[in-house]
C-alpha cells in the first residue's frame, strides 16, 4: 500500500496549489547461490543478504488546463545490483539515486526526460511474465545499463506511440551527453515505438536507430513482445534483434517466452531464453569478474523456475532456480534463490 503525504506548493499570482506525493518502496532479502560455468571449470558463491532495496518517490501537480507535471525518482540501498556503489559490483554500502523522471502531460501528448537503468526488455518487460528475479539480464542478454532520455508519447486509442532519443548515462551531469572527450561520450540513439493495451492482451514494437559513429558495434536494434493473459494462465512472447555496424555482417537474435499460473496465493512461472549469433561474435556481456566478455558465435540459452507465494497483499515468500549459458562453448551456469520481499 502506498502511504500519501500532501505537500504545499507556493505559485505565485495564481494562489497556492496542491501537490500529491506518494512514498513507495520494496525491500527483498535472502539466500543465493551462483554457481558460474566456464570452459573446464567452474566457480562457486553463496551466502546472505539484499537483493533488492528501494525507495520511490512520485510528485503528481495539476497545472490547469487540462496539463500535469509528474515528478519520479528514486534512491537504491545496498542491494546486489551495483546501484548503490561507484561501480557495478561495488560494495553496497552507500544510498544513491536510482531512477529518475519529469513528465509534462498536455492534452496533445506526454513530454518527458528520463534517467534510468531500465529493465532488459525481454526478461523484464512484457514478455517476461514468468519469473522475474530469475531474469536472463547479465547472462544470455546484456547487462542493464543507464540512460539518459528525452521522449514524447501520443495516446491513440488503445495505443500509445512514442518517439525518443536516447545516450548513455554519464556520471559528469547536465550537458555531458554525446560530445567532448572520448571519456565523456557517451552512446546515442533515437527510435519510435508502439505500445497497445487491451483487456488481456498487452504488445509493444520498437526500433532503435544508433549513431555508428560513436563507437557503437551495432547499428540497429529491432523489438517486439507481447502477452495474453487467459486467466488461468499467463504467456508472454518476445524477439530482439540488433544487427551489427561491421562490414562483414553480424546479427544476434534474442528470444523469450515466460509462463505464469496463478494458484491461489501460490503462483509458478517459467521463462526459457536463447540467443543466435550470426556472422561475426560481435556481442558481449559483462562476466563474473566485471569485465565486458565476447559471447562468440552460435548459440546460447537459459531455462528459469520461480514460485511465488503471497503471505498476503504486500509480503511474498519467492524462490527461484535459473541454468544458462552465457558464452558460446562454456559451461553452464546456474542460480538459486530464496527471498522474503516486502512492498510498502
Amino acid at each position: 500500500m502506498k502511504k500519501t503525504l500532501v505537500a504545499l506548493a507556493v505559485l505565485a499570482a495564481s494562489g497556492a496549489s496542491f501537490a500529491q506525493v506518494t512514498i513507495s518502496g520494496k525491500l527483498a532479502m535472502g539466500y543465493q547461490a551462483t554457481t558460474i560455468g566456464a570452459v573446464g571449470t567452474s566457480s562457486d558463491s553463496a551466502g546472505f543478504g539484499v537483493e533488492t532495496s528501494e525507495i520511490d518517490f512520485a510528485a503528481t501537480e495539476d497545472l490547469g488546463g487540462g496539463m500535469k507535471a509528474v515528478a519520479k525518482l528514486a534512491l537504491a540501498g545496498a542491494d546486489r545490483s551495483g546501484e548503490s556503489g561507484s561501480v557495478v559490483g561495488a560494495s553496497g554500502n552507500v544510498v544513491s539515486g536510482r531512477d529518475a523522471s519529469l513528465a509534462l502531460t498536455t492534452s496533445a501528448g506526454v513530454f518527458s526526460l528520463t534517467t534510468a537503468r531500465g529493465a532488459d526488455y525481454l526478461s523484464g518487460g512484457i514478455a517476461g511474465v514468468g519469473a522475474y528475479y530469475a531474469g536472463f539480464d547479465s547472462k544470455v542478454f546484456n547487462d542493464r545499463s543507464n540512460r539518459d532520455s528525452v521522449t514524447y508519447t501520443v495516446p491513440v486509442g488503445a495505443f500509445a506511440l512514442s518517439a525518443t532519443y536516447q545516450e548513455a548515462s554519464n556520471l559528469l551531469g547536465l550537458g555531458a551527453g554525446t560530445t567532448g572527450a572520448a571519456a565523456t561520450t557517451g552512446q546515442s540513439q533515437i527510435g519510435v515505438s508502439a505500445t497497445y493495451t487491451q483487456g488481456p492482451v498487452a504488445a509493444n514494437f520498437a526500433y532503435y536507430s544508433v549513431n555508428a559513429n560513436q563507437g557503437s558495434t551495432y547499428k540497429d536494434e529491432s523489438r517486439l513482445a507481447g502477452s495474453y493473459d487467459f486467466g488461468v494462465v499467463k504467456v508472454g512472447l518476445g524477439a530482439n534483434v540488433r544487427n551489427s555496424g561491421n562490414a562483414a555482417g553480424g546479427r544476434s537474435t534474442d528470444l523469450l517466452l515466460g509462463i505464469k499460473a496463478p494458484l491461489g496465493a501460490l503462483s509458478l512461472g517459467a521463462q526459457f531464453a536463447s540467443r543466435k549469433i550470426d556472422d561475426v561474435a560481435f556481442i558481449s556481456n559483462t562476466n563474473s569478474a566485471g569485465v565486458k566478455a565476447a559471447q562468440g558465435l552460435g548459440t546460447i540459452s537459459g531455462a528459469a523456475l520461480e514460485a511465488d507465494y503471497a503471505l498476503s497483499k504486500r509480503t511474498m515468500l519467492i524462490a527461484n532456480y535459473a541454468r544458462w549459458t552465457q558464452v558460446v562453448g562454456n559451461d553452464a551456469s546456474t542460480q538459486f534463490q530464496l527471498l522474503l520481499s516486502h512492498t510498502f
